[in-house]
Order: C-alpha cells, then sequence, then structure tokens
C-alpha cells in the first residue's frame, strides 16, 4: 500500500507540472494571436511555421522547457509571466501557477505578477488529488485514441498506386514515400510511420487533380511537416483543455497548408497555378482530420486561394530578400522570447509566509534573534527553502535561513544568524514584524 500510495504521489504532481505548462502554452499562444495581425504582414507562412513550432516544443517534453528556459534573454514572456518556480529538482525555472498538494492546509493559487489566492484543501480532498490525475490521464489517452481511431477507419480501404498510376499521373514513384488510394476520403493527407510516409490520395479524383493534391503532399514531406505536425499534435493533446491551444493548433495547421502551397506554387508554370487555385475551392472539405496527419482541403480554403492569386514566383523576387532576412530576424527573437530567459528559484512571499507559518520557523528563531513588531522583513528562495532578512534593534542585519528536506518527515534545517549582509534586489518585502 505504501507503494501504490508513493506512485500515486507522483503522479499527480507530474499531471500538475502539466498542467502549468499547459498553462504556460496558453499564455504563450495568447501572444502570438495578439501580435496575429503583424506576423501575418511581416513573416511569410514558413516563419510563422517555425514560430509555432518554438511554441510547440515546450510541451512536446516538458524537459525542453526548462531546458531552453536556461538560454540567457534580457526581457521575455516568462520573466513577466512567471510569478513562482519549482521548489525542488533540477527544473527550477519551470513556472508554477498550481501548487502540487501533498497535504491538507493553505495553498496559493499564483497568477503572473505575483498576485496569491490562498484557498484551503481538506485531508479527504488531498488523500483523493490521484483521482484528478487519473482522470486527465485517462481523458489524454481519449483524446489520442479518438484522432487515431478516425483515420485508421478512413484508411482501411487504401491501396497501393501501381506503376500504370504513376504513369498515367506523369509522376515517379519515390523512396520512403508510399502513395495509396482511398474510397470516400473527406481530404487527401499524409502520415509519418515508422519506416517514412504514407500518402493517401482521395480515390476519386480525376488525374489532373490528383496529380496536384500528390504534388502538395509531397512538399508537405519535403519541408518536413509530418514531424512538425506529430510535435503538435502530442502537445494539443496534452493541453486539450486549454482553448488558447486549441485556437493556436488551428491556425498552425493553416499556416502549414500556406507554407505547402508556396512550395508547389514555385514548381507550376502559369496553367497548373490557376488549376492548383480551382482545386483547392473544389476540394474545400469542412469534415476535418484531427491528428497527426498533414492535408490538402482543409483550414480556410478562401484565405488560400487568396494568397495563390497573390503568389509572386520567389526567383522573381529579389526585392524581398531584405524583407525575409528582417522576417527571420525577427522570428528568432520572437521564439527567444517566448521560450528563454526563465527565472531561477523564483517564490511567492505568500508562499514563504505559509511554510514559516506551518513549520513553525517564526518561533523557533525568536530563540536566537530579536525583533520587534515594526521590523520590515526582506525574503527569497520558496516554499521549502527560503532566507529571510531584517534589522535588529541594534541596527545589525540578521538572518533566518531555513530548509525542509522533500517533506516534514524529513526534518527542516534552520540557522539564525547576525551581521549578515543586508538583502539584494533579488529579496521582496514579506510582512511587517512577521505577522
Amino acid at each position: 500500500m505504501a507503494y501504490l500510495a508513493d506512485l500515486a504521489e507522483i503522479v499527480w504532481e507530474y499531471t500538475v507540472y502539466l498542467l502549468n505548462i499547459g498553462l504556460y502554452l496558453g499564455l504563450a499562444v495568447g501572444v502570438i494571436l495578439v501580435l496575429r495581425p503583424v506576423t501575418n504582414r511581416l513573416l511569410v507562412p514558413g516563419q510563422r511555421l517555425f514560430l509555432w513550432g518554438a511554441v510547440w516544443v515546450l510541451g512536446y517534453l516538458p524537459q525542453w522547457m526548462a531546458l531552453l528556459g536556461w538560454i540567457p534573454f534580457p526581457i521575455s514572456l516568462r520573466q513577466l509571466a512567471t510569478p513562482r518556480t519549482m521548489v525542488d529538482g533540477v527544473w527550477t525555472n519551470t513556472p508554477v501557477y498550481l501548487p502540487a498538494i501533498q497535504e491538507a492546509g493553505t495553498y496559493n493559487l499564483a497568477l503572473p505578477g505575483g498576485l496569491a489566492i490562498p484557498f484551503q484543501v481538506s485531508q479527504g480532498v488531498a488523500d483523493h488529488l490521484w483521482l484528478l490525475a487519473v482522470a486527465y490521464w485517462a481523458l489524454v489517452l481519449i483524446v489520442a485514441c479518438w484522432q487515431g481511431r478516425r483515420v485508421r477507419r478512413l484508411i482501411r480501404n487504401s491501396r497501393a498506386l501501381t506503376s500504370e498510376d504513376y504513369d498515367r499521373l506523369g509522376l515517379r514513384s519515390e523512396t520512403k514515400v508510399e502513395i495509396k488510394l482511398c474510397p470516400d476520403l473527406p481530404t487527401s493527407f499524409v502520415l509519418r510511420g515508422g519506416a517514412g510516409h504514407q500518402i493517401f490520395l482521395q480515390q476519386e479524383l480525376p488525374p489532373e487533380q490528383m496529380r496536384l493534391v500528390l504534388l502538395h503532399e509531397r512538399e508537405h514531406v519535403r519541408q518536413h511537416h509530418p514531424w512538425l505536425q506529430g510535435l503538435a499534435t502530442v502537445t494539443w493533446a496534452f493541453s486539450f483543455w486549454n482553448p488558447l491551444v486549441w485556437a493556436g493548433y488551428y491556425l498552425f495547421r493553416r499556416d502549414m497548408e500556406l507554407a505547402c502551397d508556396r512550395g508547389v506554387l514555385n514548381r507550376l508554370s502559369g496553367e497548373e497555378r490557376r488549376e492548383y487555385a480551382r482545386t483547392l475551392v473544389e476540394l474545400a472539405s469542412d469534415r476535418p482530420v484531427w491528428g497527426g496527419v498533414t492535408t490538402f482541403g482543409e483550414c480556410d480554403a478562401s484565405v488560400r486561394v487568396k494568397a495563390a492569386t497573390r503568389w509572386r514566383p520567389e526567383d522573381e523576387a529579389d526585392a524581398l530578400e531584405l524583407r525575409r532576412l528582417l522576417g527571420w530576424a525577427v522570428t528568432v527573437l520572437l521564439a527567444l522570447f517566448l521560450t528563454a530567459g526563465a527565472p531561477d528559484d523564483r517564490a511567492l512571499p505568500a508562499d514563504i509566509l505559509l511554510e514559516m507559518d506551518r513549520m513553525g520557523i517564526w518561533d523557533r528563531a525568536t530563540q536566537e534573534l530579536i525583533w520587534d513588531e515594526d521590523t520590515a522583513f526582506y525574503a527569497k528562495g520558496d516554499g521549502g527553502f527560503a532566507s529571510v532578512k531584517f534589522q535588529g534593534p541594534d541596527g545589525t542585519w540578521q538572518q533566518i535561513h531555513y530548509r525542509r528536506y522533500e517533506s516534514e518527515r524529513y526534518g527542516i534545517e534552520l540557522h539564525c544568524g547576525a551581521d549578515v549582509s543586508a538583502p539584494d534586489g533579488d529579496y521582496v518585502v514579506l510582512i511587517p514584524g512577521g505577522e
């Protein structure tokens, strides 16, 4: 039973870890949405796609979020929107909005800007939090199975293209890309497989349209979109509860299709480009295939048709080279703003107060240190470790330094000292008089 209790605690803590990352992803996507009118004008679809990828990678493997946070950057969203970070472990720059509740007591919901909203947790609720973790993972599994099941159902009657089919379309077969025809598909799409890629085409398409659709799906493969789509899908599945992530996922798919359209249009003649735009209109699908697939007829055909009509050959756009370089500079700076420059060991003063009251630090410190009701206390650290400084009656700076090892049952280390240095800029005002 002790083993199961420890396992439940680990699962709960990791679930809270993922929920906190999902909250930050929503903030990052929100910034991209606010900047969307600017980035649509300044950045080409491929550059916007790079920006989306920088955000999705934060949630693909949570450890990547911590690693990217160690990249120095003078000002970043993570600096501005992180009220506190993890208490223990290696990744102490990961934002913590929701506390990892382990026992009954008072906890704080942390909001960007350092605002703390206290709430009480009873022992009964604390003992059954693992049920919330189980529900979360069950929903993640349901979302993942739902998206995969529909795709498998769509392609169950597929057949591979024959050499005669390739000759009819005027195309050559490629290694590591398997092409299949499927009846009754809402749209053509490509899947990333273990040994390569699989392209599934609508069997009912006439040869002219099938050739253009196949060029589109091959362009997805050439630009490595299936890999990026898979990364985004995993992040979306873990943060399915966040509506901002859904909005970002939809716009990401649109940008991916626009980037693919540009690549295909570069390879077509004038008449073929007009036929490609007509094909987009005729094959527009109102039945999206969500999941780890890249598609042809989804994501706002009207927007894609307008982009196709405004398209100009890239080899005739030398004057746009400077704009393209400027766009990449803006893209990289925005990506760093959203992912890098995370604060380390940031705490809420309210958390420090709760822990000091809970562990009896104030009472134990009065045995060695002296202060009065007008004393101003300054603190830095987190809920399990903190340094508190104040000026004693004689004007010298004194310090309360404590650490709780993992949980109260492992003990508390407390050091009190006088004649210490004055607090630096990392310290914040705790509360006058320790009350």
